[in-house]
């Protein structure tokens, strides 16, 4: 991490981690494939129920990315014990907030979803499925921190074969579940719990082979509390994070149902299927930046966290060019793939038509991210998020589609502008944030 040349690191952790994401968006594919053989109203409500999904795992991302930071930051500096006192800690501290958030998100889901503009069998669907999520959200956010702590050991290949292990897992059980015992959504979602549940134990095997308990000896309640506090210093931001795109979900459906029913909310969800997949490289290089840029910081070599930045954008723009040629020209035919409907399909190519520009956006969005997040500067990441997710999104989509009288596609054209000035901002944030740091060193020095 500290010596070898920065692209090469970025290319051992970040095309194990691509690979993987690549077969967890398959494992989303197929789920919204084998929607249509429920019912026409199942591939929306699969969509009402994505920032539901988004929200209830929020803290798991959260935690898992503190575990990952500050666990890199601290192997960087050599402290091999704070690290593994880090990972424990994350581990219990998972636990506690899940049983929490289990028992307050029940009772909220259909209120929730109703507020979405979700109704009859759209509705139905979208709470079953998010109710079988919910009874096994711990599953999920102990992976999500299993992950985090072996990333910050730059270890991206033991997820990335559980994330292959759950596709082809994911591919048996649908059909099951969907077509023999004709459990709708519902039986999508356990499929999805099914498989977590496996990725649970052999992640936590993988962890438990760390010896973390080994290397941090014994460990007071008092240590525990400062690690937990430590920990959701840096989580509580992303996980706003997390939130407000789940939030700005809502947004959108609120606004696709105002101008076009039911078929928009469905075509943008097909749509952004496909977007997933030719962004996964973007998120492969988030974790290796995230790592990357942790245990330089921590070790003080911060010209290697300034090379680590520049090179994740050099080699996500590249990807994002091959990306725009694949998608651009066949985009209905992507959105086809998930439905027959001529609505849902125009629709998604509509937004896909528009959003393979914002792609390039994405880049200096994500890499600024993960960047900051190696850096142990999270906040940021939460003022952002909120910007381009919560606040500006309405007054856009408003002006575009009322105003100017676009419908929906001025909710297309809003999520072009939105993250191509949020993308701009945190460039320049992260820049300032890398020169500040080094002269600071100087100074120092």
């Amino acid at each position: 991490m500290l010596n070898t040349p920065v692209g090469k690191i970025l290319r051992r952790m970040a095309i194990p981690a691509i690979v993987g994401l690549f077969f967890n968006t398959m494992f989303n594919v197929t789920d919204t494939f084998y929607t249509r053989f429920i019912s026409p109203d199942a591939l929306a409500g699969l969509g009402f129920s994505f920032p539901i999904y988004l929200i209830l795992i929020a803290l798991g991302v959260g935690l898992g990315n503190a575990a990952q930071a500050l666990s890199a930051n601290a192997l960087g500096s050599g402290d091999r014990r704070r690290g593994a006192a880090l990972g424990l800690a994350a581990l219990s501290l998972t636990v506690l907030v899940i049983i929490l958030v289990m028992a307050a998100g029940l009772p909220l889901l259909t209120p929730i979803v109703r507020l979405m503009g979700a109704l009859g069998t759209a509705l139905i669907e979208s709470v079953q499925y998010s109710s079988v999520i919910l009874y096994g959200l711990l599953f999920f956010a102990l992976n999500a921190v299993f992950n985090g702590i072996l990333s910050s050991r730059g270890d991206t290949k033991s997820y990335r074969n559980f994330l292959i292990i759950g596709f082809f897992a994911n591919l048996a059980f649908d059909p099951v579940f969907i077509l023999v015992f004709n459990m709708g959504t519902a039986g999508i979602a356990l499929a999805t719990v099914l498989v977590q549940l496996v990725g649970t134990i052999y992640l936590g095997r993988k962890v438990r082979q760390l010896k973390l308990r080994e290397q941090t000896g014994s460990i007071d309640r008092r240590e525990t509390m400062s690690s937990w506090r430590e920990l959701l210093s840096h989580a509580v931001p992303v996980s706003l994070n997390v939130m407000t795109v789940a939030l700005g979900v809502f947004v959108i459906n609120f606004f696709l149902t105002r101008y076009g029913a039911d078929a928009a909310v469905a075509g943008y969800n097909a749509a952004i299927r496909v977007e997933q997949v030719f962004l996964l490289p973007i998120m492969g290089l988030n974790t290796a930046v995230v790592t990357l840029v942790g245990h330089n910081n921590g070790a003080g070599r911060l010209d290697r966290v300034q090379a680590g930045w520049a090179t994740g954008q050099k080699y996500g723009l590249f990807i994002m060019l091959i990306g725009f040629v694949i998608l651009f020209p066949f985009r209905s035919f992507w959105v086809g793939l998930f439905s027959p409907e001529e609505a849902i399909i125009r629709a998604g190519s509509g937004y896909l038509s528009v959003e393979v520009f914002a792609m390039f956006s994405y880049v200096f969005l994500n890499m600024g991210v993960s960047t900051l997040q190696g850096l142990r500067k999270p906040g940021f990441i939460f003022i952002i998020g909120l910007s381009r997710q919560i606040v500006l999104p309405p007054v856009v989509f408003y002006l575009l589609g009322d105003i100017a009288g676009l419908g929906v596609w001025g909710v297309w054209w809003g999520l072009f502008i939105i993250p191509t000035l949020s993308a701009a901002v945190t460039a320049l944030y992260t820049r300032r944030k890398i020169r500040s740091a080094i002269a600071l060193q100087q100074q120092a020095a």
